[in-house]
């Protein structure tokens, strides 16, 4: 049984479909994500099956046609993955490019997002609450973290077969061909452009000469360290006004830093061991290694999972009085202290203090980097920030310890953790999600 993405194909004859791309792959498919069948279906005399029919051309040309955006556009990960489903499109338009059900063509396809999170993929699938889709209905619901090297070899596969049984039958030369021909052949540099365009969700192919030339120009002039973590923060439409306050904020960073009253090379030294712990499953390892980096700093300085740690010694901030264009905020590091930045929607005190956890979590986990964007994106970095960040502020066995037994209405026992912490009810219940609902049952 995959552990990945798999798609099991038997090919049918459809003399009834007149459109040759469709007729010549039509199928009877299943589609499998970490050994759990996506494609269950009830069918009209409320039977199940694991199977659904229909042409696989649709769903490989939507493959090939969001290629990069698939593979390079993390910034959906910000968003919760409840809301991953087909009927908040209009609400979240790049639905479009990464639920499975944006191939269209008429052909019934599974409720199904893939949003890639860097080294990790995250599958999210739901069952249709009606019978929207004719005589059948999605019943399967599920998540899944999956590597992405996995993902993209589950999709490749499906192009490929798609393609093979289309040259088979005489049909070598479709737009699907042309279009997977040219990823095949994307040059060094034109791979870098049409990743980072990707990571704004935005389709390298279709984009105009202007904000191309826009995109290469901030591309040759921002800092290495932050390119990455700039276009998949930005606001597409305020790329130069980014860049700018990029260039303000990181001196004003700098300078901010000489106001930390602490430096953290004592807290990298306790953040080592479980930074650097290659024994954490693989999937789970930013999460773990982050709360594993928060707790080892408690115990270095001696603050009680119970009490509140303040981060405002470890951490100078300043601000930049100009639009950010989206970025949440910018760090540097120098001579081990850490000055923030923080755009301008972050000014409240609980927001402060989170940022300044997160800093302190990049800057630990990440040694060797002078400066880095701030975001809520998953990125590997930003995982073990945000889960560093939460373990530091509310750790799980303060939360556990305060709430005791909790009976009754959990909203107001995490209202109250909130208020011991100084964090947001939000966080609190987060932790609690994470890492304490088993333990209560």
């Amino acid at each position: 049984m995959s552990e990945g993405l798999e798609f099991r194909i038997e090919w049918l004859d459809a003399p009834s479909v007149s459109t040759p791309e469709l007729a010549n792959t039509w199928a009877r498919y299943e589609i499998w994500v970490a050994g759990s069948c996506v494609t269950q279906v009830e069918a009209a005399d409320g039977t199940f099956r694991r199977s659904v029919y229909g042409s696989l051309y649709p769903l490989a040309e939507w493959v090939a046609s969001n290629w990069w955006v698939l593979n390079n556009h993390i910034r959906p990960s910000a968003v919760d993955s409840h809301h991953w489903t087909w009927p908040n499109v209009r609400a979240y338009p790049w639905l479009s490019d990464h639920n499975v059900r944006g191939a269209g063509d008429g052909m019934p396809w599974p409720d199904l997002t893939i949003v890639g999170e860097g080294a990790v993929t995250r599958l999210v699938w739901a069952q249709d609450s009606s019978r929207s889709l004719g005589p059948i209905r999605f019943a399967s619901t599920g998540t899944a973290l999956i590597r992405s090297s996995e993902v993209a070899e589950g999709l490749t596969a499906l192009v490929d077969h798609v393609l093979e049984r289309l040259a088979e039958n005489g049909f070598r030369k479709t737009r699907l061909s042309e279009e997977w021909s040219a990823l095949a052949d994307t040059s060094q540099d034109e791979l870098e452009f049409c990743q980072t365009v990707a990571q704004m969700g935005m389709d390298p192919y279709s984009l105009s000469d202007e904000m191309a030339d826009r995109v290469l120009r901030i591309s040759s002039t921002l800092p290495q360290e932050l390119m990455k973590d700039f276009f998949d923060s930005v606001d597409a439409g305020s790329l130069t006004e980014a860049a700018e306050w990029i260039d303000r904020a990181t001196i004003a960073a700098e300078r901010a830093s000489r106001k930390a009253e602490q430096d953290i090379s004592v807290l990298r030294k306790a953040a080592a061991y479980a930074r650097d712990d290659d024994s954490l499953p693989a999937l789970e390892r930013p999460w773990r290694i982050g709360y594993a980096m928060a707790r080892r700093v408690r115990e270095e300085l001696q603050i009680d999972v119970s009490d509140r740690f303040d981060t405002s010694p470890w951490v100078g901030i300043s601000e930049v009085k100009a639009a950010s264009g989206g970025l949440q905020g910018v760090a540097t590091v120098a001579n081990d202290r850490c000055g923030l930045v923080l755009g301008g929607s972050y000014a409240g005190t609980q927001a402060k203090r989170f940022k300044r956890a997160q800093t302190i979590g990049r800057a630990i986990s990440q040694p060797n980097s002078p400066s880095f964007l701030i975001s809520s994106a998953r990125s590997k970095d930003e995982r073990v920030a945000r889960a560093f960040a939460a373990e530091l502020l509310a750790p799980a066995d303060g939360i556990r310890q305060f709430l005791g037994n909790p009976t009754g209405d959990l909203d107001t026992a995490f209202e109250r953790a909130a208020k011991r912490f100084d964090v947001s009810p939000l966080l609190v219940r987060h932790q609690y999600d994470n890492q304490l609902a088993r333990a209560f049952g």
